[in-house]
């Protein structure tokens, strides 16, 4: 059989064809041809084969990258743009290597305690090894900067309370915390990193008259209602109001392969006994922009709620009645145990110990719930390593949040680590839960 294709023909064929039997086109291809080609004639091979896929365009696949930039032009999701991902036996990223993707980056900041790029390098969100058709390595970071809350408060004057440097750290422990993943990791507190003592810092954000407020901090940040229900824990939501913010703000280009983003992190509240249970409690929230979130907050649990001393994730200690010198009405109310890690009346241990929230005691007459012996006065907690995970449109740039703050004053602080800020090749539909 004998084919001829006319120069009309030639001209409309689709970028992408798949002759079946051996036949090929003889048309400008992105791969090879076993077919005799005369002229603008096609004739079958002697000896049919497989079918052979050729396209009519320098990008076969669509995704910006040709052939020898892209080392499959056949496939979408491998070329300088896509993440290494290990364990594929894929080199998806055409640097030469299968299985090599750059996991952490740390950095020596020029000036303490760094810049928000180092932040970001901190918590692993690093360029990878291959270049792009302008050469430049490719760099899933776009863009980050500190962020910053600003609202209207009483007599209609605007408050602002921006990140302040002695609230950031990046760090190599804090107390028995490790980085989970390379030799560093990020915190962010609504005080002076590492106080020893935060139950007692004072407020960050002037202390005027009238006092710092911001009217509705939902509205401010802002907020969806489902995470503006974080902060009242079922309350009338009208007049919380936020101080003493801490936030990094990240613009990411999501690799051409990933369906997902993860990260770890850790929370701790000084907050705890007093205000287990109760509204405007401190929070930690990663707010997202991008093709599958709306500003929503993706570091969450099943039930909705953000990250605070109300969390269920806020558990380390043994189950009821609690660790001794728990108060009798908190212990009778736990259905699992909340709050300290450990006992305070002795010693502190695990994820709490050294790190300021580890159950030390408070001054009398604070509000915080008396021990059962009467003599001693507990705080402090956290909710361990967290893994938290949604759902992203591979190659869309998309923004991240990443920020803990004071609600309704500036007392009894909070903190937060991040790390392992990192790609992941499965879809997934978003949640929180232990690192696996």
């Amino acid at each position: 059989m004998r084919l001829r294709i006319s120069s009309f023909a030639y001209r409309s064929f689709a970028a992408m064809l798949v002759v079946g039997s051996g036949l090929a086109t003889g048309l400008p291809s992105c791969g090879s041809s076993r077919s005799e080609v005369e002229g603008d004639e096609i004739r079958r091979p002697l000896e049919a084969g497989p079918p052979i896929i050729q396209c009519t365009t320098s990008d076969c696949d669509g995704d910006g990258y040709a052939s020898p930039a892209d080392c499959d032009d056949f496939n979408p999701g491998v070329n300088p743009e896509s993440y290494d991902f290990l364990g594929d036996g894929i080199d998806n990223d055409c640097d030469g290597k299968v299985d090599n993707p750059v996991t952490s980056c740390e950095t020596v900041p020029a000036t303490s305690p760094g810049s928000p790029v180092d932040f970001a390098r901190a918590a692993d969100l690093c360029p990878q090894r291959s270049r792009s058709n302008a050469g430049a390595v490719f760099d899933p970071l776009i863009k980050a900067e500190w962020g910053l809350v600003k609202g209207e408060g009483p007599g209609q004057r605007l408050w602002i309370s921006e990140t302040k440097m002695e609230q950031v750290n990046i760090v190599t422990s804090f107390g028995q915390n490790k980085p989970r993943q390379g030799q560093t990791m990020f915190g962010l507190s609504t005080g002076p990193w590492g106080a020893a003592n935060p139950r007692q810092s004072p407020p960050l954000d002037p202390v005027t008259v009238p006092p710092f407020r911001i009217n509705d901090g939902c509205a401010a940040i802002p907020l969806l209602a489902e995470d503006c229900a974080s902060l009242s824990f079922g309350s009338p939501a009208g007049g919380v109001s936020v101080q003493d913010w801490a936030e990094l703000k990240l613009w990411v280009k999501v690799p051409r392969n990933a369906n997902a983003v993860a990260f770890d992190y850790s929370f701790f509240s000084s907050e705890f006994n007093q205000f287990w249970r109760a509204s405007l409690n401190d929070a930690f929230f990663v707010l997202v922009n991008g093709s599958k979130s709306n500003g929503g907050n993706v570091a969450k649990e099943s039930n909705g709620l953000a990250m605070s001393v109300n969390s269920s994730f806020f558990q380390l200690c043994p189950k009821p009645p609690g660790p001794p010198g728990l108060s009798g009405d908190k212990s009778a109310a736990l259905t699992s145990c909340v709050g300290i890690d450990g006992d305070p009346a002795e010693r502190a241990y695990g994820s709490l110990r050294g790190t300021g929230y580890d159950g030390a005691g408070s001054a009398p007459g604070d509000g915080t719930v008396l021990s059962v012996d009467g003599k001693r006065y507990i705080y402090g907690g956290g909710s361990g390593w967290l893994t938290a995970r949604f759902p992203v449109t591979p190659g869309e740039q998309l923004t991240m949040r990443i920020l803990v703050h004071d609600t309704f004053d500036g007392l009894k602080d909070s903190a937060v680590l991040f790390d392992n800020l990192r790609f992941e090749a499965s879809s997934t539909t978003g949640g929180v839960e232990r690192p696996r």
